[in-house]
This record gives structure tokens, sequence and C-alpha cells, in this order.
């Protein structure tokens, strides 16, 4: 299957797998969040991914920040969401250097953006269930914007 990203198609079949795969993602404990996914370069895109207990149950794309309350967003050009997306393709999961964790840390390659602390301690309570969601990418073939 081809699917473009970013797109909107490409969260909601993230979201499809996940709820196809939920024994799994119930072993990591709910995750109620709204986040954001932004994606910069010439035609920058902000996406807004609601998670509930098990299931993320909303995907759309935003012109504004201020059109969704998001708890945080992670803003990275669309060069390291390829190169994130990439190393997950090689084993199902990305390499140490490619993880949320480490893109968000070292380096600051990726911002994590929000108003409220709570917000950013979303970012890190949630972030098993986040990768794993992202992870889910790992079989896409991927058209990239």
């Amino acid at each position: 299957m081809t699917i473009k990203f970013p797109s909107v198609d490409f969260f909601q079949e993230l979201a499809r797998r996940m709820e196809a795969d939920a024994a799994e993602f119930e072993k990591l404990g709910f995750c109620d969040t709204t986040l954001g996914i932004q994606v910069n370069g010439d035609a920058p895109h902000l996406y807004a991914l609601t998670f509930e207990v098990f299931d993320c149950t909303d995907v759309r794309e935003l012109s504004s920040p201020d059109d969704a309350e998001l708890d945080f967003t992670l803003a990275a050009p669309l060069s390291l969401w390829r190169e994130m997306f990439e190393s997950i393709k090689k084993t199902g999961h990305p390499e140490p250097a490619f993880t949320l964790n480490s893109l968000s840390h070292v380096g600051d390659q990726m911002a994590v953006v929000y108003d409220d602390p709570e917000g950013h301690d979303k970012f890190y309570r949630f972030m098993a269930t986040i990768q794993a969601f992202v992870d889910q990418a790992s079989d896409l073939d991927i058209e990239w914007a």
C-alpha cells in the first residue's frame, strides 16, 4: 500500500493499525492526550491526533495550532520525519538515534512544543504508546511530499 506523508490518510492508517493491534497497545497502558505532529518544509503541515484509552480516535489537519487544544506538538522538518520512518522500515523499530526520545533530546532535532508543563509531561508519560503508534508504519510504502 502506497500512502503519502504527510497526510491525514497516513495517520488514519496508523490509527487503523493501532486498533487492529489492540492487545499490544493495551500492554502499554492507557493513553489520553491530543498531540500535534508538525511537519516543517516548503509546505508545512500540522495534524492533531487524539488518543483515548487504547485508541487513536481522531486525526485531522489543522490550519493553525489554535484550531485544537493540543497537549504538546512534535515539530521537525520533513527530512527528519523521513529519516525516522526509513529507520523504522529497516527493522520494524527505529534505530536508537531515531526514536522520538532521542530525536527530541539529543541535539534537539525534534522540538517538543507545549504551553503547559502537564502537556510536556504527557509526552513522556505516553511516549511508549506514541512510539509504538509511529512504528506501525514499518511496512508502509511511503510517498514523500
